[in-house]
């Protein structure tokens, strides 16, 4: 497959943020403007360091973004081919009532990575409403836009003992956990705490998400309550930031 001729000057690129998104942006603007057509091959990491005069980390972590996006993909021996104009939407989230979550998980598909038992230690109880030595059933998920190749979220799911069968009812399937909690053992679920946090993404959620280590990203967890006011269900969901959004509607009511 032919590459497009580069100039080999170097371009100016007065950006601000790091180099090499500055120079994937500028990768970008001419992927989307057809410099590089879809199934054309870039140029070569080499082609790109004299062009703009940038090192081989920061051209490598240029194309690491671009593939983030979903813009290009790398073949061994082939080289860097134009996979899309412009990146994939990312997931819009937009929840007001118990509906609108209803309807958000409807529009994914999950996949199960594995199940375990958990024993709440200290760092475990700091962070979500558990109390220390209380045993809890995990299950690691993975959640995919209806048709997105790549995950929008790295999912861990906790849930009682006694309602530990449903974990193995969720993969593939488009059915809340809480749902099944409700539908197979009578528990009603009367109330959901949320709470947003940005983080950065370490290692393996990265590897699992097919994103870069250290790349944004929010953390959403919700709590999921009982009529009893207990803690029936608990989900943590980490959404790389290039693939997530969250929309809110708040109503004004007159004075």
């Amino acid at each position: 497959m032919a590459r497009p001729k580069v100039n080999q000057a170097p371009v100016a690129t007065a950006f601000a943020g790091p180099r090499y998104a500055a120079l994937a942006r500028v990768l970008a603007d001419e992927i989307a403007a057809g410099r590089f057509p879809v199934g054309s091959l870039l140029p070569t990491e080499a082609q790109l360091q004299a062009r703009f005069d940038a090192s081989r980390h920061t051209v490598r972590e240029a194309l690491r973004e671009l593939k983030q996006r979903g813009l290009v993909a790398a073949r061994a021996g082939i080289g860097t081919t134009v996979r899309a104009r412009a990146p994939a939407q990312p997931l819009l989230h937009g929840v007001g009532t118990l509906r609108d979550l209803i309807q958000f998980f409807e529009a994914t598909r999950m996949r199960t990575l594995g199940l375990r038992e958990v024993i709440a230690d200290d760092a475990l109880a700091d962070r979500l409403p558990m109390k220390v030595g209380q045993q809890w059933h995990e299950a690691r998920l993975l959640r995919f836009g209806a048709d997105a190749e790549r995950p929008v979220a790295a999912m861990s799911v906790y849930v009682r003992p006694e309602h530990a069968d449903v974990l193995r009812r969720i993969d593939g399937g488009e059915v809340p956990v809480y749902s099944l909690i409700e539908r197979h053992h009578g528990v009603r679920l009367a109330e959901v705490r949320q709470r947003i946090r940005a983080v950065i993404l370490g290692r393996a959620d990265a590897r699992a998400l097919r994103a870069r280590a250290g790349a944004p990203a929010l953390e959403i967890a919700r709590s999921y309550l009982d009529t009893r006011d207990r803690v029936a269900m608990i989900a943590v969901g980490l959404y790389p930031a290039d693939r997530f959004e969250h929309a809110t509607r708040f109503r004004i009511d007159p004075e």
